[in-house]
C-alpha cells in the first residue's frame, strides 16, 4: 500500500498505458509486454511513487534499452511463471480469472 509503479518509454512524460499487450504489476513493478512490436524499441525507465501519510516521493530507475535487432535474437523455450496464493477461493457457479505469464522468444 502506498507504492505505485509506472513505466515510461524514451522520455518523461511518455508513460506506457496498460492495454491488451502491456501490463504493469503493482506488486513487483515489473513491466510485461505480451508481443513486442517495432514501436516498442527504445529506452525504458520505471517511475515509482510512494505515498505515505501526507508525503509523496517519486524516483526514476536507470534506463534499460529494448532492442529487437536480429543479431540479438535467441530462442528460449517457454517458461511458465505462475504464483498463486496458498489458499485461493472461488464461489460455486462464479467465473474465475487466473493470470499466467509465459516468458520466451
Amino acid at each position: 500500500p502506498g507504492l505505485s509503479y509506472r513505466w515510461l518509454l524514451n522520455e518523461f512524460p511518455n508513460f506506457i498505458p496498460a492495454d491488451g499487450r502491456r501490463f504493469i504489476s503493482q506488486t513487483t513493478g515489473n513491466l510485461y509486454i505480451a508481443k513486442t512490436e517495432p514501436s516498442d524499441l527504445g529506452n525504458y525507465s520505471c517511475f515509482a511513487t510512494s505515498h505515505i501519510d501526507f508525503i509523496t516521493k517519486s524516483v526514476f530507475s536507470k534506463f534499460s534499452r529494448l532492442s529487437l535487432a536480429a543479431e540479438d535474437a535467441r530462442q528460449f523455450p517457454p517458461s511458465i511463471k505462475a504464483r498463486f496464493p496458498a489458499d485461493t477461493y472461488a464461489l460455486a457457479g462464479q467465473g474465475v480469472t487466473l493470470e499466467c505469464f509465459a516468458f520466451g522468444k
